[in-house]
């Protein structure tokens, strides 16, 4: 016997319509992703991380806050601009990265 399970859609006519949006509310929050506070030590290994790449041409793996989401890039620091508080990044895609949006590095070998 072989049965073909069609998953919630077999149970969406049952529900009001209430419920449906508030599933569909729920998914889309599920997405969305808060930008996390990070500590002074935090900041401090980022800081030591960052250097260490730019010196000696590491690659990196940074992960940043874009737009309600986490994303991962894996290139090389090209500089750091403190002022403007961003990272020049060697990548055709992502040029820079601001400092406040980034989640974690971690070097390469």
């Amino acid at each position: 016997m072989n049965i073909k399970d069609r998953g919630n859609i077999k149970w969406t006519s049952l529900m009001l319509v209430e419920h449906r949006k508030k599933l569909e509310e729920l998914k889309k929050s599920e997405k969305h992703r808060k930008r996390p506070d990070l500590d002074e030590q935090i900041l401090e290994l980022f800081d030591y991380r960052i250097k260490k790449a730019v010196k000696k041409d590491i690659k990196v793996k940074i992960t940043y806050y874009n737009d309600h989401r986490y994303e991962d890039i894996i290139t090389r620091i090209k500089s750091y601009d403190t002022q403007l508080k961003k990272l020049i990044l060697i990548d055709e895609d992502l040029k820079s990265v601001v400092f406040k949006d980034i989640i974690n590095i971690s070097l390469l070998s």
